[in-house]
């Protein structure tokens, strides 16, 4: 008896043992990412608001990659680290920062190496401290404002434009491509819209020629209801208008202004090529986009992508979708090389270029992206036609 509880003793010690030595691993790795011999997957998270269509379409990107990447991993022989495999944990935050700051302490608790997301700028800025606390990389795949790699988070990264950047090629194709002259902005009142008009009448005004602003006004983010705003424009007979607001308002704003009787084009931002937009058939409006992306639709990489999309989730992919393709492989491939999550990762991520759908993806010290490319769209009868295209860094994939 004495001998069987000098045994239960040892037991317990040894579990106690154990229960430290993790503790004191976990502490050591404030990510709380496994490391690569781990046979656990590591965690990449995704968050946004996911009963949207485009975000849902975005994360089914992001699962893509890591469903491909895992399948490619050859069985390991016997008593060898087995390959680093990877598992995609979602949380749909609604896109409101009290919200994602729940989302991204789950993240942390389950010990993730990266996210992709979040979908706005002021919810991405509301959750980058905690990342940068636990040294999580945040990859942004959605067109943000300066402000988010601009806080020295080493953390943040993003995988577009900023809205200065888009800014200078919208003033591009609004004033040199399309000509105009009498421009009206409408921006909404999130982070983004904002931005991304004062840029915008920054580059407008930058101009040796410079176009006569005539109206401008802010709506609500959240609103279906243009009537003010439209009312505004017709009265000013702008021949351009500029909707800076994410691609959800789209589909209202277009619907609103196809029954005036304004005769303008009308040009929107980023992810309006996700929606299926229609005119009434006497408009005298013409639709334009600029998107941040090259047109990829003659690249076989890009068509091989789209089918195997198609395949797996029986709909076409969003532009969203290899954004959040594109982020997810990155961060894979860098925890690859870095052996894990953490401070390598970091490191990796900011030193080292990775091949995306669209060419290389690489960041500069801040965590912006280095190769940006950008296509403006005419929607006519046969959709979203490329009109223009803009680059700078590295030449898009196909080219």
């Amino acid at each position: 008896m004495l001998k069987l509880s000098r045994n239960l003793l040892r037991m317990g010690a040894v579990i106690l043992y154990t229960a430290v030595a993790a503790g004191a691993a976990c502490a050591a790795n404030p990510s709380g990412a496994q490391p690569a011999a781990a046979s656990q997957p590591l965690g990449i998270g995704f968050a946004g608001p996911l009963s949207n269509p485009i975000l849902k379409s975005a994360r089914d990107g992001a699962l893509l990659a890591i469903e491909e990447h895992n399948a490619r991993q050859a069985p390991v022989a016997h008593g060898a680290h087995p390959a680093m495999q990877f598992t995609l944990l979602e949380q749909d935050d609604r896109s409101e920062a009290h919200l994602a700051r729940y989302s991204a302490q789950y993240f942390v608790r389950s010990g993730v190496i990266g996210i992709v997301g979040h979908w706005s700028t002021e919810v991405a800025l509301a959750v980058a401290d905690i990342y940068e606390e636990h040294a999580i990389a945040q990859l942004m795949f959605t067109a943000a404002i300066p402000q988010f790699t601009a806080k020295g988070y080493s953390t943040a990264f993003r995988l577009l434009g900023s809205s200065d950047r888009t800014a200078l090629y919208l003033a591009e194709s609004a004033l040199t491509t399309l000509g105009a002259r009498r421009v009206a902005v409408i921006a909404n009142n999130s982070g983004f819209g904002q931005a991304l008009a004062k840029e915008f009448l920054a580059q407008m005004a930058a101009r040796r020629e410079p176009a006569q602003l005539v109206y401008q006004a802010m709506v609500s983010s959240k609103t279906s209801d243009f009537n003010a705003a439209l009312q505004g424009l017709e009265a000013s007979k702008p021949d351009l208008v500029l909707f800076s607001a994410n691609s959800l308002q789209a589909v209202s704003f277009v619907n609103g202004i196809g029954r005036s009787k304004l005769s303008a084009a009308l040009l929107l931002t980023g992810g309006a090529v996700n929606q299926k937009l229609s005119l009434p058939a006497d408009s005298r409006i013409s639709l334009y986009t600029l998107e941040p992306d090259a047109d990829l639709r003659g690249c076989p990489g890009w068509k091989a992508f789209r089918e195997r999309f198609e395949q797996r989730f029986k709909r076409a992919p969003s532009s969203f979708s290899r954004y959040a393709y594109n982020a997810a492989n990155t961060l894979m491939e860098a925890a690859t090389q870095a052996g894990g999550g953490g401070p390598k990762l970091l490191a990796e991520l900011h030193e080292k270029s990775y091949k995306g759908l669209s060419g290389q993806i690489a960041f500069d010290k801040n965590g912006n992206t280095k190769n940006d490319f950008y296509t403006l769209y005419r929607n006519d009868a046969a959709g979203w036609t490329p009109l223009k295209e803009f680059a700078s860094g590295a030449a898009p994939a196909c080219r």
